[in-house]
């Protein structure tokens, strides 16, 4: 695609009307690339490596675009400004985007990032819990409610007992029985630093395997197509780069945005990433990017028997693989 080939037109998307808002859509452009900002879903960190490596290696300029990188945080509210407008994309996990647009958000997955979450259950090396039906009648520090929870209980017909995550690590380093949910990109490496011997349950080996993606509002998507696909396309370039490196210019902004982000900890994260093939999947084939529709709605499938959501969707109508790069569609079997 040559740069600025389908962006010669500003788009004005008509208002709507969303949680007692009317926001109007805009998309300006500046020097002939497209103007747009993507929200994520926490602080800037490794697990974001590929937006910012696009950034860092002007791939989205190659793709005509002028990209904005948000950080969230505890109160992003990513899908709600999105779906308002106020931003152009976002990123998060699928089952809370599939929530969302169960409870009538009107959002659309354009395209993955990550293959598998990397969300997990963390334990020490001396507990004697070593699967996951070893959690039967055990407490598990997480997210009231969380959905993985449930479909563990479900899966492997065991009873879960749950306390409010508090984000923190004391709890943990002083109970060598003591269990909470984590990320393997993130708190292993810090548990580590304490002394302590952490191993983990990543929770897609459970079957319960979400992926993470990149998301729009249906409106934008309709009015602006080609903006859309050019975004995922260079993001995916953008992950396939910061995995394969160098990207040393792309972890220097994310380590001014968020100095907790060392060196040696940015090297953990993506290693981490690299090992669990999150970013390219179990397949021998790199997948970097793909939203399969068969795995998408089998995701949706569960969450709905689970309770989770009361309104079934459909994957074609959120997760249309149409946005995805053509190679990328090859791959899925409609059939």
């Amino acid at each position: 695609m040559k740069k600025n080939a389908v962006f010669t037109n500003l788009f004005l998307i008509g208002a709507f009307i969303f949680a007692g808002c009317a926001p109007t859509e805009q998309v300006s452009s500046t020097n002939g690339l497209v103007k747009v900002t993507l929200q994520t879903d926490w602080y800037a960190q490794a697990e974001h490596g590929g937006f910012y490596q696009a950034v860092a290696e002007g791939y989205y300029e190659d793709f005509g675009l002028d990209v904005t990188i948000l950080p969230g945080g505890p109160n992003a509210m990513a899908a709600q400004k999105t779906a308002t407008g106020k931003v152009e994309f976002a990123i998060g996990r699928a089952d809370d985007v599939v929530l969302q647009a169960s409870n009538g958000v009107p959002i659309l997955i354009v395209g993955s990032f990550m293959q598998h979450d990397p969300q997990a259950i963390l334990l020490h090396e001396e507990s004697s819990v070593n699967n996951f039906e070893d959690l039967d009648g055990r407490s598990v520090m997480t997210t009231p409610g969380a959905a993985m929870i449930k479909y563990l209980e479900k899966r492997f017909d065991i009873t879960i007992e749950t306390m409010p995550v508090d984000y923190g690590m004391s709890r943990f380093l002083a109970d060598k029985e003591f269990i909470q949910q984590c990320f393997i990109t993130s708190e292993p490496y810090y548990i580590r630093k304490e002394g302590a011997n952490p191993k983990t349950l990543l929770i897609a080996d459970s079957g319960y395997d979400p992926y993470r993606v990149m998301y729009t509002s249906k409106t934008f998507a309709q009015k602006n197509t080609d903006v859309v696909k050019a975004f995922v396309e260079a993001s995916v370039k953008g992950w396939k780069s910061y995995i394969a490196g160098p990207r040393d210019k792309a972890n220097e902004v994310i380590a001014k945005g968020n100095p907790k982000m060392t060196e040696e900890f940015l090297s953990y994260s993506l290693n981490a990433m690299i090992e669990n093939q999150l970013i390219s999947g179990y397949q021998d084939e790199d997948q970097t990017g793909l939203i399969d529709p068969d795995r998408m709605q089998a995701l949706i499938d569960d969450l709905f028997l689970l309770g989770v959501i009361e309104k079934k969707v459909f994957s074609r109508d959120l997760a249309p693989i149409s946005f995805l790069p053509e190679y990328l569609q090859e791959m899925i079997d409609l059939d």
